[in-house]
């Protein structure tokens, strides 16, 4: 059953997200106008999804519920594509439903061992990943060869970055969690 508190958690953390999306998250796409830029900014993102994600404490469904608000919510924003294109948000769904699946199903494991600092990195990685699986397999699908062909160099020349940045909202948001849960 879900709680009110969970349900506020979960609408927080998205407005949040969005608020970020807003300032911050868009403005490579925004300013450059090509697509995976936003990689750049990477870092605020996956503190969100890592925080949120352990601040659930492996309840089911809620990681997948604030990246759907969030979804929802940057529909008319340049985070994953042109605003008020529906095609451009089926990866961050997606990536959201299998990461909720898999992560929540091994959070108890790591919970046991007092080894959530990795589950929260493994998790921001394998979001990336999935993230640029799914997204990728969008832009083949639905968008021209130009698009996944740009999107991809965009992203190749980014990766370092990218993987610098997930490590660290990775990291901030099990810091963040700690001192939540020592209050």
């Amino acid at each position: 059953m879900w709680e009110t508190r969970d349900l506020t958690c979960v609408i927080l953390i998205a407005v949040i997200s969005f608020i970020y999306t807003l300032v911050i998250g868009q403005l490579g796409n925004l300013v450059t106008g090509i697509a995976g830029f936003n990689y750049l900014f990477a870092i605020g993102h996956m503190f969100f999804i890592s925080f949120g994600f352990l601040m659930y404490k492996g309840k089911r469904w809620r990681l997948f519920l604030q990246c759907s608000l969030v979804a929802l919510l940057t529909l008319t924003t340049y985070l994953s594509g042109v605003p008020f294109d529906l095609l451009s948000k089926i990866p961050i769904l997606l990536t959201a439903f299998i990461a909720d699946l898999g992560f929540n199903s091994i959070y108890q494991f790591f919970t046991k061992r007092n080894r959530l600092k990795w589950l929260s990195l493994l998790l921001c990685f394998c979001f990336l990943l999935m993230l640029l699986f799914f997204n990728s397999l969008n832009m083949y699908l639905f968008y021209s060869p130009q698009t996944l062909s740009a999107y991809l160099s965009v992203y190749a020349l980014l990766l370092p970055v990218s993987i610098i940045e997930t490590a660290l909202g990775g990291l901030l948001g099990f810091e963040i969690y700690k001192k939540i849960r020592k209050a």
